[in-house]
């Protein structure tokens, strides 16, 4: 969006940031697409340009799998706010808390 809050462009259905959640440090911004993936995305208002993106969160395994947590998009779900401080990451999803050191 802009100032006006126009809509510039949007990532359609993939990647889909309808849940997830995004912090502006260092002129970048760092996304989670709200279930298993963190984004490293420049901002820029011709569109969704990510610079890289890794795998957080994997599913643990189960034999007995949570259907609660399966009717709502899993156990990997990561909503909560990201937090950055010293250079390090916090996230989480519905069971785990993890701390990812960023580097420059």
């Amino acid at each position: 969006m802009n100032m006006d809050g126009k809509i510039m462009w949007k990532t359609g259905r993939e990647p889909l940031f309808d849940k997830g959640s995004m912090i502006l440090a260092d002129g970048l911004l760092l996304a989670t697409d709200g279930k298993t993936k963190l984004f490293l995305i420049e901002p820029s208002p011709e569109g969704f340009k990510p610079l890289a993106s890794a795998e957080m969160f994997k599913a643990p395994e189960t034999t007995n799998p949570d259907p609660m947590a399966s009717r709502f998009g899993g156990s990997t779900q990561n909503w909560g706010p990201l937090a950055l401080a010293g250079g390090k990451l916090l996230m989480r999803d519905q069971s785990r808390l993890i701390c990812v050191k960023i580097a420059k």
